[in-house]
């Protein structure tokens, strides 16, 4: 059928975009206005087309505890479907394998003959030959670079059919520092890393016999680092940020100590 589709890598966007205008990729600092890039790349595909939408393809990844409170208010626009993978260790898992089956699988069903794509990620190099060789084209939608020569990958650049690169005057519309957290925001902040810390602890201990724990407390002010691993990430997801910083790692850290201390105290 003769439909376009839109694929956008929310992650690409928000650090591209904000490195270019604000010079941060920061999630915690940035937010967008996903209604108005739909309709702005729905605007940029009808010219280019003059086909009518299927709909556009939003891909982000999701923390532990589920989609925050952004992206339910996405999942809400109207022809806009949500994708979330996951977020682990930080990073990003399980996007492009969702934007790889949707590309693929709309192109099968011959649902598209059209694609709009704004990612950078290189791993989507197969998903576009695959669908080129279904007869569909593929416009590669692009962020101008802020510092680096390019945040997109040249063989993707080169593989699609077309490039496109949104104008930073618009990005700065569409993308917005979040409000300086209050002095009630940082205290909020801080009790959620607080709990973590500790209940963190009390699972650990909960597992770990008497011998273990006291080994591992031995180790003070040093967490072994796949049980510190664990830990940033378990606090990551309380918060439903992709980057936690220093300072709040320090703060769970030291609620896991105080709380492993009382639970087996130094003499025991």
């Amino acid at each position: 059928m003769d439909r376009y589709g839109i694929f956008v890598d929310a992650g690409y966007v928000i650090a591209a975009g904000g490195e270019l205008c604000f010079a941060t990729n920061n999630r915690q600092k940035l937010s967008i206005d996903a209604a108005g890039l739909r309709d702005h790349l729905n605007s940029i595909a009808k010219k280019a087309t003059d086909l009518s939408v299927l709909r556009m393809y939003w891909y982000d990844a999701a923390p532990y505890t589920g989609p925050t409170k952004d992206h339910r208010d996405i999942a809400n626009l109207a022809n806009l479907k949500l994708r979330l993978g996951r977020i682990k260790g930080g990073k990003q898992k399980g996007v492009d394998a969702l934007i790889y089956h949707d590309l693929v699988n709309l192109a099968r069903e011959r649902a598209i003959s059209e694609a709009f794509l704004i990612s950078g990620d290189d791993d989507l190099l197969e998903a576009v030959k695959t669908v080129q060789e279904m007869g569909v084209r593929v416009t590669l939608i692009g962020i101008p670079p802020s510092k680096q020569s390019t945040n997109q990958s040249r063989e993707l650049r080169q593989e699609a059919d077309e490039v496109i690169i949104l104008e930073a005057n618009y990005l700065s519309k569409i993308l917005h520092k979040r409000e300086t957290q209050t002095k009630s925001d940082e205290d909020n902040l801080l009790a959620i890393t607080q709990r973590v810390g500790s209940d963190f602890a009390k699972k650990l201990a909960d597992d770990y016999s008497i011998q273990q724990t006291k080994a591992l407390r031995s180790k003070h002010p040093i967490i072994p680092r796949d049980i510190d691993s664990t830990l940033v990430q378990s606090l990551s997801q309380a918060l439903g940020i992709y980057r936690v910083d220093d300072r709040l790692k320090r703060a769970a850290r030291s609620s896991f100590w105080d709380t492993l201390n009382t639970l087996v105290p130094p003499t025991q």
